[in-house]
């Protein structure tokens, strides 16, 4: 299976990142290295920040699915610096950030446990969504934030688990003051990973008679995850990968989780954007509906922007093709985030 697919498998062999380190040479900006505990393992990230004085608004950058690092880049060969960009920009526009490397990611691997049902719990949709409430809390207590004014980021899986933090804290201190929502899906996942298969079946020369096992499977297997129940047996291999014993827990919480009825519960403000040629979640029928459960609620503004040709990764699909992961974030995407920002995280 290709891309946002092969992202879903947390349990699959990886190949070690380098991490980001250091110092940043722009001048206008400052970076340090900071590691934080949970209950598992150590997390390590990288904060980021204006050069100047004084307290400044913040957010919490959290990647897509599966080994996805701190910049937004896979272990699986995938490189994006998706994340890296976001938070040099913010920098530069008077605006902290925090991103860490997942714990999917190889360089924890002698933290990992041995065994199917160990590796399914530890990579279980709870553990990543503690993980992400531990680092909102490491960067609000950072000596430059104001912790009065820290936001969630998230691109992908990470915007859905923006929204569950969201709901989760909701009148709580600590709750994020403001959503950034990148590539998020506004249905559930087991819809959205049906159509994904789809397309790659008729990419692939598939027949109605070929690809109907593969997606009778897959919505066989995702209706009994999201009901935590086993999955059906007789697996086709081509789904191997991402219906197998170490990914029950994290898949069945995409097949279950509505991310829209999730954004009826924030009651902050709320940017949603997406690629217009995303192939992985649709700006046709996702973002709608996104939009329509955030303008439902009782308070909390919404913006939306829809990136003209951009993929899913907010890269240019114009020469790069649908699933473009190179390059810079497509114009106007950076700009809105800034002006979102600034309005909504102010002091």
């Amino acid at each position: 299976m290709a891309n946002y697919l092969i992202m879903l498998l947390v349990g699959a062999s990886i190949s070690p990142l380098a991490l980001a380190a250091g110092a940043s040479s722009n001048h206008l900006l400052k970076t340090r290295e900071i590691k934080f505990q949970v209950p598992d393992l150590t997390l390590e990230g990288t904060f980021e920040c204006p050069s100047g004085t004084g307290k400044f608004p913040a957010l919490l950058l959290l990647p897509g699915s599966g080994p996805t690092d701190r910049n937004g880049n896979s272990g699986l060969g995938i490189t994006t610096d998706i994340l890296k960009s976001i938070a040099d920009e913010l920098a530069l526009n008077g605006i902290a950030s925090y991103r860490f490397d997942k714990r999917a990611i190889a360089h924890y691997k002698e933290a990992w446990p041995k065994g199917a049902e160990a590796l399914n719990k530890f990579f279980g949709w709870r553990k990543f969504v503690d993980d992400a409430t531990s680092a909102l809390k490491l960067l609000a207590s950072q000596p430059e934030v104001d912790a009065s004014r820290v936001g969630l980021l998230g691109h992908s899986e990470g915007s859905l688990i923006s929204l569950q933090i969201g709901a989760d804290t909701k009148g709580q201190p600590g709750a994020p003051k403001a959503l950034v929502l990148l590539g998020c899906t506004g249905r559930p996942m087991g819809i959205v990973i049906h159509e994904q298969i789809a397309r790659l079946l008729k990419q692939q020369g598939a027949t109605e008679q070929i690809g109907k096992p593969f997606l009778d499977y897959t919505d066989a297997a995702c209706k009994a995850l999201a009901a935590g129940q086993p999955l059906p047996p007789n697996t086709p291999p081509g789904l191997a990968a991402l219906f197998n014993q170490t990914t029950l827990d994290i898949v069945g919480a995409y097949c279950r989780i509505d991310p829209s009825e999730l954004a009826k519960q924030f009651s902050g403000p709320v940017l949603v954007i997406n690629g217009q040629s995303d192939t992985q979640v649709s700006a046709i029928r996702d973002t709608p509906l996104l939009i329509a459960a955030l303008k439902s609620r009782a308070g909390g503004s919404v913006e939306s922007f829809i990136a003209p040709d951009a993929s899913h990764n907010l890269k240019s699909t114009k020469t790069a093709g649908d699933d473009a992961f190179d390059g810079p974030i497509v114009p106007g995407v950076l700009n809105r985030i800034v002006r979102f920002l600034k309005t909504n995280l102010k002091g």
